[in-house]
């Protein structure tokens, strides 16, 4: 009779994370494309974020060589996040095999220690902690696993202890012997519960599937992990039944959007000033009965690496730089693009506004005919000859046509959920507001109207009322 091992760990271990709530998207297959049945002896590992084929490999007790063979891989640096990978001959971990963990939304140290069955002081020792208790995402752990001495398999769940439960209702509500689930809390009868704890409950689980949040969240998701300067981050959340969301990100106000009673999806920017560093990140659910449950998370943002330049502009158009004529135009731009409308339009990958080459890259720092770099590029430039067609990448109406003396001959896309598009510099107009567009219409022409060098589109993006790189969304999907 054949059968495999699926590594508990292939999901969780070695750069990773334990991604809370239900994953988005199943099971990619194998690389070579196949489907079928792994064969007897052989472990199953999920890639996840930041590993390698030689890390991998390490974790596994075999070789790079031996995978790549196994997968048909060719290029033994390239592996994509969410690739099964058959292991052949994988061994178990050994105790204090050095593992990686990248914390996730819903991870604790209770849940880290439980896991890769390691004790507090190795965690605190290894990753020279100060407050053990004050993780944030994108934080990145190197533990000892099996340290504890005690190992026993991933359980099926975490349970919030809520105030009317009891060890014997809990044991009648999930199905499992009593005794199993005292062994898993190192608990004996009487075992008084109270509100709040957490019992680990038996069955066969994985670790990426448990979650250790306060209710009424059950889930919480988000990308990009860590956060990057400029770049737009996805935050997906569920409840256990209907509640009224609200929350906020390094103090400012996140604006969030109910799919149904119980999904809940919040876009935001983080602006491209931002200085590296960890920030709070707030969400509070009040539930019809009016109980407020809050959640607070850490938040790690990186640098985004930004380039410079210097813009030197012709005598006539110098007075574009002027505070009396940028500021008034600057301040109803910002206001159109940053509301939110309920209703989502856009679904899926933006496509590209213009089929010319990028010329200039969002972010860059700029300075203005050798003055000090105080600005930056908030869009991305794409030359093209005068007349050829600017095209919308997504759905959505039209705010704004018009002229404006910085912009040149502008346009503005409303997508819903607080995400807008900009199009600056056209020849020609096409759209009038109030206009529903559909991807890939032709809404424009590129032009050099405004303070401008040359033709070209610059396409801008705003979310959550933060400019943000829109070349993201050509590559990553939303919500």
């Amino acid at each position: 009779m054949k059968r495999f091992r699926l590594n508990r760990f292939g999901a969780a271990v070695l750069a990773v994370a334990l991604v809370i709530g239900a994953g988005f998207g199943g099971p990619a297959a194998a690389q070579d494309g196949e489907n079928s049945s792994p064969p007897a002896e052989t472990t199953i590992h999920v890639v996840q974020q930041g590993e390698t084929l030689f890390r991998i490999a390490m974790l596994h007790g075999t070789t790079v060589e031996a995978i790549a063979a196994a997968n048909g891989i060719i290029d033994v640096q390239v592996i994509s996040v969410g690739q099964r990978l058959l292991i052949p001959g994988a061994q178990p971990i050994a105790p204090g095999a050095v593992v990686y963990h990248t914390v996730k939304p819903g991870d604790s140290l209770h849940k880290i220690l439980r896991i890769y069955n390691t004790t507090l002081d190795s965690v605190v020792t290894s990753n020279y902690l100060t407050s053990p208790d004050q993780l944030y995402v994108g934080q990145e752990l190197v533990l000892s696993y099996g340290v504890s001495g005690t190992v026993l398999p991933t359980p099926a769940r975490l349970h919030p202890v809520e105030a009317e439960d009891n060890i014997y209702r809990l044991a009648l509500r999930y199905g499992v012997p009593l005794n199993d689930l005292l062994r898993y809390n190192a608990l004996s009868l009487p075992a008084p519960l109270f509100a709040g704890q957490r019992l680990w409950i038996p069955g066969e689980g994985e670790a990426d599937a448990l979650v250790d949040l306060p209710l009424p969240f059950t889930a919480c998701t988000i990308a990009p992990i860590p956060a990057v300067q400029g770049q737009t981050i996805s935050v997906h959340l569920a409840t256990t039944g209907p509640a009224t969301l609200t929350g906020s990100f390094m103090g400012f106000p996140l604006q969030i959007a109910t799919e149904d009673a119980t999904r809940h999806v919040l876009l935001f920017g983080v602006h491209t000033f931002t200085v590296a560093g960890v920030y709070p990140m707030v969400l509070t659910a009040v539930a019809p009965d009016g109980t407020q449950t809050t959640l607070r998370l850490r938040i790690r943002v990186d640098d985004g690496g930004y380039g410079a330049e210097d813009i030197s502009l012709e005598t006539q158009q110098q007075d574009l730089l002027n505070t009396d004529v940028t500021e008034p135009e600057w301040q109803k731009v910002a206001i159109m693009m940053s509301g939110f409308t309920s209703q989502r339009y856009f679904d899926g990958l933006m496509g590209l506004p213009s089929t010319g080459a990028v010329t200039s890259q969002f972010g860059t720092r700029r300075a203005y005919n050798g003055g000090v770099l105080n600005t930056f590029h908030s869009g991305v430039d794409f030359g093209g000859a005068p007349g050829s067609s600017i095209l919308a990448p997504a759905a959505g109406v039209v705010v704004l046509a018009e002229s404006l003396p910085v912009r040149g001959n502008a346009t503005i896309i409303d997508h819903g959920w607080g995400v807008y598009t900009g199009y600056w510099h056209q020849s020609e107009i096409n759209v009038t507001v109030g206009d529903v567009v559909s991807p890939g219409q032709v809404i424009g022409m590129v032009g050099s109207t405004g303070r401008s060098t040359g033709p070209h589109l610059h396409w801008e993006m705003w979310v959550g009322g933060v400019q943000v790189d829109p070349m993201q969304w050509v590559s990553q999907s939303f919500p």
